[in-house]
C-alpha cells in the first residue's frame, strides 16, 4: 500500500468530503508504525533571497477549517507560477508546487490532522486538466525560516520535532498527521509549508 501509485482524484470521495484520502492515510499511517519507518526525514537545505517571499499578509485557520482563534497563522500563498514557486521547485527537486508561507504566532497550536492538498490538486487539475498524479509523487516539505526556539514544536506521527536551523528542511509522507505549536515566550515561527509533485 505504500509503495502504490494512486491517483489523488480517487481520494476526494463523494461531494469532495476527502473520506478516501483519511481512510487510506489512517491504514498507510499504521502500516507505516508496524514497519519502524521514520515520520519525517530532517536536512539541511538553503534560505531564500531576504526579499523573495513577503511577508504574510492575513490571518487563516489551518487546513481551511472553520475559524479558530487558536490555530490561526499569518499566511502568504505562492501558486507554481510565481518565482516563489520556481525557487522552491529548484531548492527541493519539484516539477509543480503550491506555496504557503506561515508565520505562527506566540501561543497559537495546529491541532492534529491530515492534509487533503486541495489547492495543489485542484491547481494542477487546472494547468494539466489530462494528467492526474499519484501518492507516490506528492512531496510534502517544510522549510524552515527562523531558528527554533524554546517552546516550539512541530509533531509527525509519534515523533516531535525541534532544535531546528533556519535554512534547513523535512520531508514527511503524505499520509502523516501532523500539528504544531508556538509556545514560546516571545518569538514567531516561520516557515514554508510546501505540497509538491515530482514525476515518476
Amino acid at each position: 500500500m505504500l509503495d502504490k501509485n494512486i491517483p489523488w482524484s480517487t481520494l476526494a470521495g463523494p461531494d469532495d468530503t476527502w473520506l478516501n484520502l483519511t481512510k487510506l492515510a489512517t491504514a498507510c499511517q499504521s502500516l507505516h508504525r508496524s514497519k519502524g519507518l521514520p515520520d519525517y526525514h530532517l536536512f539541511p537545505s538553503e534560505l531564500p533571497p531576504t526579499d523573495l517571499f513577503r511577508s504574510p499578509e492575513r490571518s487563516e485557520s489551518a487546513g481551511g477549517r472553520e475559524p479558530d482563534a487558536t490555530q490561526q497563522m499569518m499566511v502568504s500563498q505562492y501558486p507554481n507560477d510565481t518565482p516563489e514557486a520556481g525557487w522552491v521547485r529548484r531548492v527541493h527537486g519539484l516539477d509543480y508546487c503550491h506555496v504557503k508561507r506561515h508565520r505562527q504566532p506566540v501561543g497559537r497550536v495546529v491541532k492534529n490532522h491530515f492534509d487533503y492538498n486541495g489547492t495543489l490538486y485542484n491547481d494542477y487539475r487546472r494547468d494539466h486538466p489530462d494528467h492526474d498524479f499519484g501518492t507516490q509523487e506528492v512531496i510534502k516539505v517544510v522549510h524552515f525560516l527562523t531558528d527554533w526556539s524554546v517552546g516550539q514544536v512541530f509533531m509527525f506521527g509519534s515523533e516531535a520535532v525541534m532544535g531546528w536551523r533556519a535554512g534547513e528542511a523535512l520531508t514527511f509522507p503524505w499520509y502523516m498527521e501532523h500539528s504544531t505549536a508556538n509556545a514560546s515566550e516571545s518569538d514567531e515561527r516561520e516557515l514554508l509549508f510546501i505540497a509538491g509533485v515530482r514525476r515518476l
